[in-house]
């Protein structure tokens, strides 16, 4: 007598059905029937399987298989080189350049897989019409002051507009000198999360105050353009309410007329 679950016993000479021959061991699958056929045993599907005869329909399963073989002679081969056709809606909306990498590298794609032009052109569409979507610009600028508003709240178009003068004041004679910073800086003011940077900047400077006039050691400290306009920028010169605003008016303009007085 053993607890153990499986038989220590030498094994009979009894064929195992199942090593030999596995499919006629197990159940057939859903929809499939088992015939054997000079001793190999084949899975037949539903509508090759007379259930009368127990047979297999062979007229039909032939049928099929000269069908099949049709098919596969009419495929047609891929083209050598594929065109890019959008949609009559998309052509205005977007500009397909099928010299561009990414479509180069789809066309490869397409012919590896041996895609007709046809379905290359549903490829295309698909993709371009996504493409259309993610640039529409009034679309783009809706999302983006939507988030703006649920990041700023009720404040929202006031600390946009406060934003917008306190970088123009700090920048302005910059973009007029290089259009090319007036396009970065439009750029990232034309995302939500750029002018959130912005106004975390702004505040940050905000809280350190006016730059003091004076260095350590008790000098004056030099005076220029840039340092003027970021002066001019700060919180204090700009917020009438502020408790330095005056004083930063006043300094302000001496140093403008101290930058005069230097002939600069």
């Amino acid at each position: 007598m053993t607890d153990s679950l499986i038989d220590y016993s030498p094994g009979t000479n009894t064929p195992d059905t199942e090593t030999e021959n596995p499919a006629s061991a197990r159940a057939p699958a859903k929809g499939m029937h088992h015939y054997t056929l000079d001793g190999v045993t084949h899975e037949i599907p539903e509508n090759f399987w007379d259930p009368e005869t127990k047979s297999v329909r062979l007229g039909s399963l032939l049928k099929s298989h000269g069908d099949l073989r049709s098919r596969i002679g009419e495929r047609r081969k891929p083209p050598e080189t594929y065109e890019i056709r959008l949609p009559e809606d998309l052509q205005s909306a977007i500009s397909a350049n099928p010299d561009d990498p990414l479509a180069q590298s789809a066309m490869d794609w397409a012919r590896r897989h041996e895609l007709s032009q046809e379905a290359f052109d549903e490829l295309a569409e698909a993709f371009f019409r996504n493409e259309a979507q993610s640039f529409d610009p009034d679309r783009y600028r809706e999302t983006q002051m939507s988030a703006l508003d649920e990041a700023l709240g009720s404040d929202a178009e006031k600390v946009r507009k406060d934003i917008g003068q306190w970088f123009g004041a700090l920048m302005g004679q910059d973009f007029e000198e290089s259009p090319e910073l007036l396009a970065a800086a439009e750029e990232l003011a034309a995302d939500a999360r750029g002018v959130l940077l912005l106004k975390t900047l702004r505040d940050r400077l905000s809280e350190h105050g006016v730059p003091d006039r004076r260095s350590d050691a008790g000098a004056e400290a030099p005076v220029d353009e840039a340092a003027i306009r970021r002066v001019q920028a700060s919180d204090a010169y700009r917020n009438s309410s502020h408790a330095d605003h005056e004083a930063t008016r006043s300094w302000v303009r001496n140093a403008w007329q101290t930058l005069v007085d230097r002939g600069h």
